[in-house]
């Protein structure tokens, strides 16, 4: 009798009821099983920011840019931002990710007050707030690759997402989005959950995006190699 094989993400979060912020949680309190972990930034954004420099150049020497990573997992884009002189806050539902990505901060030679990771739920605002470790209540950039596709859409979630994101973002800025997975067929389960550009593009021109930019990347993550987009959408 052959060996059962171990259950794919897919089925955990197929056998939660619903109930899956517990079970991102218990994923990252077990440590053992991240298999959405790279252990470096996509050399998408990389490309991004180095070919792009506006999208995260100051309009003057006496403003500080601030970016917002949620679902930051170790923080690796999070550094990133911070890498460019970008005070920069990752956020994540879990205690055990928030430590994960202050170890991995360590080894990176930053400057600490660049950098800021924070427990929280995206979809409340009682993580934010100068008042609650400074905090913004608004940011200039903030950046989606892996969060929207962890959303069951289902639920309704996307929908919220992009009321959220609305919020998140300062006026005049801007909300970068690496597009994935666009080559999964719509049928199949998550996480991640299938995305279109339409579907992209009918969330957030609803809550008062524009895009500005929508560019094939030069380099990917090997899970979305050749398919992967990059959209830019400027928060009016």
């Amino acid at each position: 009798m052959s060996e059962q094989s171990a259950p794919t993400l897919q089925d955990r979060f197929a056998a939660t009821n619903g109930d899956h912020q517990s079970l991102w949680k218990s994923l990252w309190d077990a440590g053992n099983y991240l298999p959405w972990d790279r252990g470096h930034s996509s050399p998408s954004l990389v490309d991004l920011l180095n070919d792009n420099p506006s999208l995260i150049t100051p309009s003057s020497s006496e403003k500080k840019l601030t970016a917002l990573v949620p679902g930051c997992g170790r923080g690796y884009d999070v550094l990133l931002f911070a890498s460019h002189g970008v005070k920069s806050f990752g956020l994540e539902l879990s205690p055990s990710a928030v430590k994960a990505a202050a170890e991995n901060a360590k080894t990176s030679g930053l400057n600490p007050d660049l950098y800021s990771f924070i427990t929280g739920d995206f979809f409340t605002t009682s993580w934010q707030g100068e008042g609650e470790g400074g905090v913004p209540e608004k940011f200039d950039v903030v950046y989606d690759y892996t969060f929207l596709c962890a959303l069951d859409p289902s639920q309704g979630l996307r929908e919220l997402w992009a009321k959220r994101m609305a919020e998140l973002v300062s006026g005049g800025g801007v909300l970068i989005c690496l597009e994935f997975p666009l080559y999964k067929d719509l049928e199949l389960p998550g996480p991640p959950w299938p995305l279109r550009e339409e579907i992209y593009k009918g969330l957030l021109e609803n809550v008062g995006f524009v895009r500005e930019m929508y560019v094939k990347p030069r380099r990917y993550l090997e899970s979305g190699e050749g398919s992967d987009m990059v959209s830019v959408w400027r928060r009016s």
